[in-house]
Formats: structure tokens, sequence, C-alpha cells
């Protein structure tokens, strides 16, 4: 007696042209959701395509009137494919639950006339692919995959993404709202180039001013104003390198490692999955309940914080203007902290 298959669960929309990617992610996306690969139809992958000897067009159809949820790669060579987006139409005009991923250097403003208001996430976006994730199990009411399981699925992807990146080819089209956008952020830019250069003028201008009345305080005080550092620019930066810490700990975890820095108590909920992948990665050790300083997560954010700091010795008007714009200024306090990189 032939063994029957499984049901479809996902459509797999893809071009054919990305099948490093494409294998790589169903992989992904079966093992994250704790579903076999017979549950994913994928029309580039041998034994989850068309039966040899069947129409392939009728197939199609079939699979996606089959599938309870649509995912959709939308690479450059997806947009470019005539089929690949008559195969999305079909697909979308099907089925309720639709999930486009937008695959690198693809942006949302390509996306803006294919998505037709359907909110999709960047395939390079670790937060935003956990969510659709999460979205996917409960429109299908999948049983959960457990955390250790999901988090290894996550790893093992973003471990291979930037080789996978490196084979995505680039669209040999514009998409007319990318160049619409690029007209106008240059005429944006030549504006502010414009009013920079008035100003400048107008600064000269003043400063000669000053130096023909020979007035050495006046003078002095105008020097020292376009001699100071811009402030933000250094703070922005020497945040950036903490920001950098975030996709692999997240933010929560990164939130606790700060009040840990900060000689403050920190109470990390063991149960929750946020806490798995500081565990995973020895950020924390779960049998003493105590961070592990030496870790090159715990090093970098130290490094960053201490940058920060200096950014506060080396700048005497940052505490006035953070304080001006209503802006948390003490360092010591976690809530600067959430404040500047957006942890809560």
């Amino acid at each position: 007696m032939q063994k029957k298959s499984s049901p479809v669960q996902i459509f797999l929309s893809h071009s054919a042209a990305d099948v490093e990617l494409v294998n790589a992610f169903e992989n992904f996306l079966a093992r994250a959701l704790n579903i076999t690969s017979e549950s994913i139809f994928c029309s580039s992958l041998e034994g989850q395509g068309v039966k040899k000897g069947a129409n392939f067009v009728d197939a199609i159809k079939a699979k996606a009137i089959e599938a309870k949820a649509v995912v959709a790669l939308l690479s450059p060579a997806y947009m470019e494919s005539p089929f690949c987006l008559a195969e999305l139409g079909a697909a979308w005009a099907l089925n309720t639950h639709r999930f486009p991923i937008v695959v690198p250097p693809n942006s949302f403003e390509v996306m803006q006339a294919t998505l037709l208001g359907v909110v999709g996430v960047k395939l390079d976006d670790q937060e935003a692919l956990t969510q659709l994730l999460e979205d996917i199990a409960e429109a299908l009411e999948l049983p959960a995959a457990t955390a250790g399981v999901r988090v290894r699925a996550m790893r093992d992807f973003f471990k291979a993404w930037p080789a996978l990146k490196e084979g995505i080819g680039k669209a040999k089209r514009v998409d007319a709202a990318i160049h619409k956008k690029a007209l106008t952020d240059l005429a944006a830019s030549r504006e502010a180039l414009d009013a920079t250069e008035e100003d400048l003028e107008k600064a000269k201008a003043h400063i000669k001013a000053l130096e023909d009345i020979k007035d050495p305080k006046q003078v002095a005080a105008v020097s020292k104003a376009f001699e100071d550092s811009d402030w933000e620019m250094e703070l922005d930066k020497a945040l950036g390198e903490i920001n950098e810490i975030t996709p692999e700990v997240g933010p929560k975890v990164l939130r606790l490692m700060i009040l840990e820095l900060l000689g403050k108590q920190s109470y990390p909920d063991l149960g929750d999955d946020y806490m798995d992948r500081a565990i995973e990665i020895d950020v924390y050790d779960p049998d003493s309940r105590s961070w592990n300083h030496s870790s090159d997560e715990m090093k970098a954010l130290k490094k960053g914080m201490k940058q920060v700091e200096d950014v506060f010795e080396e700048n005497e008007n940052i505490v006035s203007g953070l304080k001006s714009q209503g802006r948390r200024y003490k360092t010591s306090d976690i809530r600067f902290w959430e404040e500047q990189l957006g942890i809560y």
C-alpha cells in the first residue's frame, strides 16, 4: 500500500536562481517550526517540488491551493522573473496567510507595489524573523519547537548568511519607486548643501568682523564655538559599538548586562526564552547564577560603556546639551542607557 504523503503546510515561493539560499532557508524553516520538509512545497528542491511528468503550472496551482500559508523570498531575481511574480499573485489570491520576506540587497521600497499592504520582514533582521516564525506557527496552529532547537536553527542560518548573501544577484533594473526616492533624496541633499554653504559664509564673515575689531574675548569665544567637537556624533558612535551586541544577546539581556556593570542588581528569568542565548554562548552561568565578565560580549559592552564615559569627560557641553533636549544625562542611571539604546 502506497504511503500517503503529508499535507502541504507551507508553499515556499522563490526564484530558482536563489537555490542555495532556498535550500538553507527551507532547512531553517523546517527546524524552527518543528515540521518536516514534506510539509513544505518548494519547486527547486528534489522531492519537494513538482513530480516528474506532471504539468508544472497545474502542479504549482494545486499546491498553492493546498498550502495553508505562503512564504515568499523576494530577492532581486524573484522580482525580475515574470513567472515568480505570476506565481506570487496566484498564491496571494488563493491564500489568507501570507508571509513576504525581503531578501537583501532588496529593500522595502522595492516591495511597495508587490506587498499590497501586507507587512513583510527583512531576511537579515533576526528579531523580525523570530517574530515571523511565531506568526507562522500561530497561523498554522503548529506545536512550538523547543527553545534550544529554535535558537540553534537561527544560529546556523545566520552563520551561513554572509556566504549566502554573496551568492544573491543584484537587480538588473532599478525600480521606479527607488529611482524617484533617489531623486528626492538628491534634491534634499542639494538644498541642505546650499544652506550649509550659506551658513558657512555667514560664519566666516562674522569671524572676520570680530578679528577686525580686535576684541580678544569675543574672538576667543567664537573660535571656541567653532573648534568644539560634535558630542552628539561622538556619543552616537560610542553607543553604536554597544548596539552591535544587541543582535547577539537581545535587548532584555543587554539591559541586564548593563545593570551588572553598573554594580546594580539584575534578575534574569531563567524560565524565559530570552535567556537561552545568553546561557548558550556563556554570557550567563545558570549554575552559579552569575554573569561571565570574561565573555566576548561582556568585554565588548564594558569597552563600549567606557567609550561613552570618555565622551562625557572630553565634552563639557554634553550634559547641558542633553538637559536642554529633555534627555537623561547620568551614565550611572539605567534609564540613561534605556533611553539611548532603546532597551526597556
